[in-house]
């Protein structure tokens, strides 16, 4: 059992090969650098990585050199962005920018597969059919905010350069172990240079739109230290609690009674956590207590619970999982609310 929330800060996976490489930040006019150290994370389930209707791109090898002269391989760069076609079929727009049906149906294709061969899904099946209907949903919306991000990052003059694509690009083939490979790469799954290129611009525009919008955010906030003690029902809780009253010891009892496997053994202690990460109800009441104090029984999804506070203090520095945490739930707020703002329409159903 887990009581910290499940919610995730699912914002902007862009594409799989792009997590290792895109470090650095997006430009802004006129040019400040945005701080380079915001991870790359989903804004729904994971989105497979967005490919170009252009087929391939081949990457040219040298000619041999002769035997007496070592020639460098030309430096790879990435092409210019193409809009796209007026006439281009659609699957849906935002405020008026197409999103390329053809783009949607051959990354719903990658993320498809990857589906069924990671996850065993029969496509057959009822289930199947409901997991690949949340699947489409979960593709289109992808698409949708990649677009969404970019056009807010025009709008705070956040933009990407040439010469910042190019590098970005440049580690990538040293990470892949050279041109050769990178080309096997883009080639096995069907994709372009150019959509490779896109690829890098949309994490670096959404990192530092993440960057911007989470700058404000406290890394110090109110948090308690406490114990619990879970139990499968209301009058089995109620008999512990008697037995609190009478001066048994609360981390003796939660060994004896909680069926929390994972904080039994350590006398029910859940260690120091701020609001937002554990079940509502049990937060409010952890979050009301005084230190030392125990909690009459609390019910939740979980069962029946005692609480005691440890300590209390109103100002501790977050662990660095629990910023990024907290600066992903800023940044799917951020993004929902502009969504609102805008006009997004849906062509495709799932």
């Amino acid at each position: 059992m887990n009581l910290r929330s499940l919610g995730l800060y699912g914002v902007l996976l862009i594409g799989v090969v792009v997590l290792a490489a895109c470090s650095a930040p997006a430009t802004q006019e006129p040019v400040a650098p945005a701080p380079t150290d915001v991870p790359v994370v989903a804004t729904q389930a994971p989105a497979p990585a967005a490919k170009s209707p252009v087929p391939p791109t081949a990457v040219s090898k040298p000619a041999t050199p002769a035997a007496t002269t070592t020639a460098a391989k030309p430096a790879l760069t990435c092409p210019p962005a193409t809009p796209l076609a007026a006439n281009a079929p659609v699957g849906a727009r935002v405020n008026g920018q197409g999103i390329s049906l053809d783009l949607y149906n051959r990354q719903l294709a990658q993320a498809q597969a990857a589906m069924v061969q990671n996850g065993g899904v029969d496509l057959k099946s009822a289930q199947g059919q409901e997991a690949l209907k949340s699947l489409k949903q979960q593709v289109l919306d992808q698409m949708i905010d990649d677009v969404v991000v970019s056009q807010q990052a025009e709008r705070e003059g956040i933009k990407v350069t040439n010469d910042q694509l190019n590098a970005q690009l440049a580690d990538m083939i040293q990470l892949s172990g050279g041109v050769d490979k990178l080309n096997e790469y883009l080639t096995k799954n069907q994709l372009s240079l150019a959509d490779l290129c896109s690829q890098i611009r949309s994490h670096m525009l959404g990192e530092a739109m993440l960057n911007r919008v989470t700058a404000a955010l406290p890394t110090n906030v109110p948090q308690v230290h406490a114990r619990h003690i879970l139990i499968a029902t209301a009058q089995q809780a109620q008999a512990v609690r008697q037995q609190l009253t009478q001066g048994k010891d609360f981390a003796e009892l939660a060994k004896q009674y909680s069926v929390d496997e994972a904080t039994k053994v350590n006398g029910g202690d859940l260690g120091w956590f701020p609001k937002g990460v554990m079940d509502p109800q049990f937060e409010t009441v952890a979050f009301q207590l005084r230190a030392s104090e125990t909690s009459q029984v609390v019910q939740t999804q979980f069962g029946y619970h005692i609480i005691k506070v440890e300590e209390k203090q109103d100002s501790r520095p977050l662990p660095p999982e629990l910023i990024q945490n907290a600066r992903q739930q800023a940044f799917l707020a951020w993004l929902q609310a502009v969504r609102e703002t805008l006009k997004i329409e849906r062509l495709v159903t799932p």
